[in-house]
């Protein structure tokens, strides 16, 4: 009896955090792909007995500390670094002009003596950042947002920069130049 009032509980619970779930995942607009997820943590749960409580919990706690870990600036070089590995490339150059006095210049630089430099200039809104720390800390959210491959179609390449560094595309000028960690370097220019 207390083994099918244990699966009951945790059917329910599975029920309801997919619920939730999707609630949440709908917002986002990523409700697809979060029911396989929710499906597949539903199935875990009802196989898993007792431990359904505590398995959620850690699935909980993993995806919350990766979501800290994505936000957490870098502290130094070694930080940018690491933080750089992650991507498939290891330099942008983006300038986008609107005109006289208007541009928006960033750069992310992974020199071969390992140093990386970053600075950004957005004449838009008045914003010059010199500081190589601070500067990786403002681009690098930006950066990740791309998904910048060695086959990419110049419009794409142009679409994912203009939206992952909020610009508008009414430029009259726009170049990009990305250097890959095998050195491939891609660049476009309109």
């Amino acid at each position: 009896m207390k083994r099918i009032i244990a699966i009951g509980a945790s059917l329910l619970l599975a029920v309801m955090l997919t619920a939730c779930g999707q609630s949440d995942n709908q917002s986002n607009g990523n409700s697809d792909s979060s029911s396989e997820t929710d499906n597949s943590q539903q199935e875990d749960m009802s196989q898993n007995g007792n431990d359904d409580e505590k398995n959620t919990e850690d699935n909980n706690t993993g995806s919350n500390d990766s979501a800290a870990k994505s936000t957490e600036k870098a502290k130094n070089q070694d930080d940018m670094k690491a933080t750089l590995d992650k991507l498939d490339f290891n330099e942008i150059e983006v300038e986008v002009s609107y005109g006289k006095d208007k541009e928006y210049e960033a750069e992310i630089e992974h020199h071969e003596n390992g140093a990386v430099e970053a600075e950004v200039e957005d004449e838009l809104d008045g914003t010059t950042i010199d500081d190589d720390l601070k500067a990786f800390n403002n681009l690098y959210p930006k950066v990740s947002k791309l998904q910048l491959g060695k086959n990419i179609d110049k419009q794409d390449a142009i679409d994912q920069v203009l939206k992952a560094f909020d610009l508008q595309s009414d430029y009259e000028k726009f170049e990009v130049e990305i250097t890959f960690k095998d050195g491939t370097k891609l660049s476009f220019e309109d």
